[in-house]
């Protein structure tokens, strides 16, 4: 009797190869060929699970964000400052996260002129600058950070700033370490923070 084959699972390690393929090479080395490859598998196993590269890569993406997400909920609920945790855990600091962010350039890069791509990054974006706002207005409630200070406003600054300094980070590892991306977090919470 053959073995029960657990899609969900090959699914998963399809798009853990994919992402692993796009940080290291870039998008352009992402074929079926050189997935399958990874996995010492055929290539049937790519076309039966992925109709199109596009669906994988959607696939590759939506599992990063949400490996992401994860992540970042974990922090806030586990940390006696959730709005700096929620921003450390952001930032590429690690391999995981490292990966992650290449996925999202290589990304951003195909969404440039492809509405559907662009509105996914748009909706998640949303999502974190959410999740920030909603973090400043609980420091704001705290008395830790100012009344006058505008949650949305703050949230989206710190959003792009962290993901202004990731990107950079990628390029230009030697100025932008972890140690560095974290620092400049911290700095701009204590700014945040001053005189509440």
């Amino acid at each position: 009797m053959p073995a029960k084959v657990d899609a969900d699972d090959r699914r998963h390690r399809l798009v853990l190869a994919a992402a692993a393929l796009i940080a290291e090479e870039g998008i352009g080395a992402l074929t079926n060929q050189r997935i399958a490859s990874r996995l010492g598998a055929s290539t049937t196993i790519v076309t039966h699970y992925f109709r199109s590269k596009r669906e994988l890569i959607l696939q590759t993406y939506e599992t990063m964000a949400s490996r992401s997400r994860a992540r970042v909920e974990h922090a806030v609920a586990n940390d006696d400052d959730p709005l700096a945790a929620s921003l450390h855990a952001l930032l590429p600091l690690t391999d995981d996260t490292l990966v992650e962010w290449k996925v999202w350039l290589a990304y951003q890069g195909m969404s440039v002129g492809d509405a559907e791509l662009t509105g996914i990054w748009a909706a998640r974006s949303k999502s974190a600058v959410d999740r920030i706002a909603r973090l400043i207005a609980a420091d704001i409630k705290a008395s830790q950070i100012r009344s006058e200070i505008n949650p949305a406003t703050e949230a989206g600054r710190l959003f792009a700033l962290v993901q202004g300094m990731s990107f950079q980070s990628l390029v230009d590892p030697a100025h932008w370490s972890a140690k560095q991306l974290r620092r400049i977090v911290d700095l701009e919470l204590a700014r945040l923070r001053q005189a509440s």
